[in-house]
C-alpha cells in the first residue's frame, strides 16, 4: 500500500532502465513500455497499488478512508422507539397511622437522604412546621417526599414516619433509599453472566434510578450478543431492597458474509469476490474474532484482514489487534506484460474507550499504533515507482493515531462525527528522507461527519462529508483518494489522490416496497457526489490533472429474500476526465451483492 507512480519522468526511467540493461528482455516488451504506458497511466496504476485498503468491504457507505480509523463506531441510526425492557414498578404509599392524634410540630428532620438537601425538602416541610397537625398531615408530608424521589426516577425509594417519641416538637422522617439486593441472570449459554452484571452495576447505585436502569437494559438489548433482553423487579428481604431478574436470549455467534461487487480498481480487476467470518463471544467474555479474504476475478488482488477485539470494562472499552497482508498485481492489458506488482503488511494495536454511553449519544476516544510496510516490483525485480520509497521499492510507516468519535441520536435521525490525528514516527525503521521528499515522518488530520435525516416513514437522507489536511508531503498510502462506487460515483475506483482532499455525498433513500414485517425491500436512491484533492506545493511527486470530480445519478437497492442485498448504481460524471478508460466503472456503473448467514 505504500507505492506511487507520481513522477512521470522518474517512472519512465525506472520502467525503461531494466528493459535497456537486463539481457533477454524482448523488444516487444520494450516497445510496450514506450508506446502503451503513458505518464497518466503510470499515475493511475500507482494509486491502485498504494490505495487498496485491507478491510475495504462491499458496503456502499464504507468510504476508502474507512481503513484509516482504528475501530468501528455505533451505527448512526435514529433513536429507537421500542417497548421498555423493565416494567415500571408501582411505588407503595406510606401507610397512615391509625390513631387520630394532633401533634405540635416545631421542626421536621429528614434522615437518610444522599441526593437531596434540606433546602430541597423545605418547601414540603415548612407547611407543617410551627403548626399543630394530625398524623394524616404528617403522612402526607412523607408521601410528598416520596413523590420527590419518584419524580427523579427513584421508584423504589420511600419516606417513612418511624415510631418515635416526639420531643420538643421535632418530628423525624426516615428515607429508605432503594437499592438492588441481588442481580439474577437467566438464559446465558456461552456468555459469562459477569458481562451483563458488570454493565448493570454501572447504574445500580443507591438510590436506585429506574430510568437509568431501563436505559442500561436497552443498551444491552441493542448489543449484537443478544436477540432479546427482558427484566423484572421483585421485592427483596427488606423495605427498599429489590431483586432484579434479567432474562436474555443469546444471538448466534457466527456471521458469514459472501459478496460480489466491482468496487476494486480496474487495473487489478474491478470485479471481486469476498468472504468474511465474524465469531462473536469467542471465549465467553464478549470478545470478537474477525477474518476476511477478498480477491479479484482476474487474480490481480489478494486482500486479507484479521482482527481480534476484546472488551476490557463495563463501558465497552475495547482492545483490538489487527493484521492485514495484501498483494496486488496489474492484470489490465497491455500493462500486465510489465509484471507490475506490490505487496504490503499492516499491523495495528488500538484501544477505544467510550466516556459517555447512552441511548441518545456516545463519545469515545481511541489510541493506536499502526505499522505498515510495502514493496513494489516489475519484471526486472524490486522497483520504486515514486519519489519516497527506497531503491528497492520499500516504504515503511509507523503511525501514532489519536481518534475521537461522537454519535448523537434523535427521533428524526442521527449525527456521527469522527476525527483522527496521525503522527508518523521513525520507529521500526520507518522510511526517512530529506524534506520535502515524502517519508514516514508526517502529521495529518482526517475528519468525517454524517447526518441521517428522516423525512417521513418512507424517505430519509444520508449526507456525508470527509476532509484531510496535512502540512507535509505524504506517501501514497497516507493520501486522500476519491473516485469509485464507495466515493465519487461516475469515475473509476481511486481516480485521483492527493496529500489533502475532501469529499461530499448526499443520497436520498425512498422506500418503494416493504415485506410483511415492515422492512424495506426495494429502495430508490438518487445521489450527488463530489470531491477534490491537492498536494503540498513542495511535494516532488506530480499530481494528476483534473483534481475536482463531481457526479450525480441513481441507485437501486433490493432485498429479494432475507439477508440477500443487491445494489446497482449509475453515476453520471460532471467532469469529463482526459484519462477515462473503458471499464464499466468509467461508464459510471457499480454493483454489489451481499449474502449474510448467521449460524
Amino acid at each position: 500500500m505504500l507505492w506511487s507512480f507520481k513522477n512521470p519522468s522518474l517512472v519512465s526511467f525506472f520502467l525503461l532502465f531494466p528493459i535497456i540493461l537486463i539481457p533477454g528482455i524482448c523488444s516487444s516488451e520494450a516497445s510496450l513500455a514506450h508506446n502503451s504506458l503513458t505518464p497518466q497511466d503510470r499515475v493511475n496504476l500507482s494509486e491502485v497499488l498504494s490505495q487498496n485498503p485491507p478491510n475495504s468491504n462491499s458496503d456502499r457507505e464504507a468510504s476508502p478512508t474507512e481503513d484509516r480509523f482504528l475501530q468501528p463506531i455505533p451505527t448512526p441510526s435514529p433513536l429507537p422507539t421500542e417497548t421498555p425492557v423493565l416494567p415500571t414498578p408501582t411505588p407503595e404509599p406510606s401507610t397512615p397511622p391509625a390513631a387520630d392524634t394532633n401533634i405540635q410540630v416545631q421542626k421536621v428532620e429528614i434522615k437518610g437522604s444522599s441526593i437531596f438537601t434540606e433546602a430541597d425538602f423545605k418547601p414540603i416541610t415548612q407547611k407543617v412546621e410551627g403548626q399543630t397537625v394530625s398524623l394524616d398531615q404528617l403522612t402526607e408530608v412523607a408521601n410528598q417526599i416520596t413523590q420527590l424521589y419518584l419524580n427523579r426516577g427513584f421508584l423504589t425509594s420511600r419516606a417513612l414516619i418511624a415510631p418515635q417519641a416526639i420531643a420538643n416538637g421535632v418530628v423525624q422522617i426516615n428515607i429508605i433509599e432503594g437499592s438492588l439486593e441481588k442481580i439474577q441472570i437467566d438464559g446465558t449459554n456461552r456468555l459469562n453472566p459477569g458481562y451483563i452484571r458488570s454493565r448493570i452495576n454501572l447504574v445500580a447505585g443507591t438510590p436506585l434510578n429506574i430510568g437509568k436502569l431501563e436505559e442500561q437494559l436497552r443498551l444491552l438489548r441493542s448489543d449484537p450478543l443478544f436477540t432479546n433482553v427482558e427484566a423484572s423487579l421483585r421485592a427483596g428481604s427488606a423495605v427498599g431492597k429489590s431483586i432484579l431478574i434479567v432474562r436474555v436470549s443469546e444471538a448466534k455467534n457466527l456471521d458469514i458474509n459472501l459478496s460480489f461487487d466491482n468496487y476494486s480498481p480496474p487495473s487489478v480487476g474491478s470485479e471481486r469476490l469476498g468472504t468474511s467470518l465474524t465469531f462473536r463471544n469467542l471465549s465467553g467474555i464478549g470478545d470478537e474474532l474477525y477474518g476476511s479474504y477478498r480477491w479479484t476475478t482476474t487474480g490481480g488482488a489478494d486482500v486479507f484482514d484479521f482482527s481480534y477485539r476484546v472488551p476490557v470494562n463495563a463501558m465497552n472499552g475495547t482492545l483490538q489487534l489487527r493484521a492485514a497482508p495484501n498483494s496486488n498485481r496489474i492484470t489490465q492489458e497491455p500493462f500486465n506484460a510489465l509484471g507490475i506488482n506490490g505487496n504490503s503488511q499492516l499491523y495495528e494495536i488500538s484501544y477505544r474507550q467510550p466516556l459517555v454511553r447512552t441511548l441518545r449519544e456516545e463519545f469515545a476516544l481511541s489510541l493506536g499504533l499502526t505499522h505498515q510496510q510495502g514493496q513494489t516490483f516489475t519484471f526486472a525485480g524490486p522497483t520504486p515507482f515514486s519519489i519516497g520509497p527506497d531503491a528497492d521499492g520499500v516504504s515503511r510507516t509507523t503511525v501514532i493515531k489519536f481518534g475521537q468519535d461522537y454519535v448523537k441520536r434523535d427521533p428524526k435521525g442521527a449525527w456521527a462525527v469522527r476525527s483522527l490525528f496521525n503522527i508518523g514516527t521513525g520507529w521500526f525503521d520507518a522510511t526517512n528522507n530529506a524534506d520535502p521528499i515524502p517519508d514516514g515522518h508526517f502529521f495529518s488530520w482526517l475528519g468525517q461527519i454524517q447526518r441521517v435525516q428522516v423525512l417521513n416513514e418512507d424517505n430519509f437522507l444520508i449526507a456525508q462529508a470527509e476532509i484531510q489536511f496535512t502540512p507535509d508531503s505524504l506517501l501514497p498510502s497516507e493520501q486522500f483518494v476519491i473516485g469509485g462506487g464507495q466515493s465519487v460515483r461516475g469515475y473509476r475506483q481511486n481516480a485521483r489522490a492527493g496529500d489533502n482532499g475532501f469529499r461530499f455525498s448526499l443520497e436520498d433513500r425512498i422506500t418503494l416496497a416493504r415485506d410483511e414485517a415492515g422492512v424495506s425491500t426495494l429502495i430508490l436512491a438518487p445521489f450527488v457526489d463530489l470531491g477534490y484533492v491537492w498536494n503540498q506545493s513542495d511535494n516532488p511527486n506530480i499530481l494528476q490533472d483534473q483534481k475536482f470530480l463531481a457526479g450525480l445519478g441513481l441507485g437501486v437497492m433490493w432485498e429479494p429474500i432475507p439477508n440477500l442485498n443487491l445494489r446497482l448504481d449509475y453515476g453520471l460524471p460532471l467532469v469529463n476526465l482526459s484519462d477515462r478508460g473503458d471499464n464499466i466503472q468509467d461508464d459510471g456503473l457499480y454493483f454489489s451483492l451481499n449474502y449474510r448467514l448467521r449460524l
